[in-house]
């Protein structure tokens, strides 16, 4: 149900245009959530809590996404895409990055995943996408981390689904 508290920030560890990442948003913008994501321009599968040092990170809002997955309704929706890690997509959004780009959202959740494939028992700690979710915690921010325990696509709207009844 949505929320007037807050918005969710979406990342991942698959990147931006990933499939479950695309059914997750669209999801989550159809049941009223605020949402903003800030996640990787591309794949950082198994980075676990690695973050980038010393080279430029660019930060772009992607409004041909907006556009392009047709996020038309009531509930606001920005979609930013960072050239870093998922860890690095949590550490710029939530230590200054997101109030300097969008000084009008307050973020009350994150959201990572849909993670295409399983993180269980030990390869939780390599996830990218459970790292982006500990790396929020450390900034006080609430997470939770969604994967699919499987690598084929087909199936997955059964985990977006689950996601979205759990926020």
């Amino acid at each position: 149900m949505p929320t007037d508290e807050g918005w969710l920030v979406l990342t991942n560890d698959d990147g931006i245009e990933a499939p479950g990442f695309e059914m997750l948003v669209k999801s989550l913008h159809a049941a009223g959530h605020p949402v903003v994501s800030f996640a990787p321009k591309s794949n950082h599968s198994a980075a676990g809590m690695r973050i980038q040092l010393g080279s430029p990170m660019p930060l772009r809002e992607r409004h041909d996404l907006v556009e392009a997955w047709e996020l038309t309704g009531d509930a606001p929706v920005r979609l930013f895409e960072l050239d870093g890690t998922p860890c690095d997509t949590m550490i710029v959004a939530l230590d200054g990055g997101l109030a300097h780009v969008a000084p009008d959202i307050n973020p009350r959740l994150v959201v990572s995943g849909v993670n295409l494939g399983p993180n269980l028992s030990q390869d939780s700690y390599h996830s990218g996408t459970m790292g982006a979710a500990r790396e929020a915690g450390l900034y006080g921010m609430p997470a939770v981390a969604s994967s699919y325990t499987s690598f084929e696509p087909q199936g997955m709207q059964k985990a977006v689904d689950a996601t979205v009844m759990l926020v």
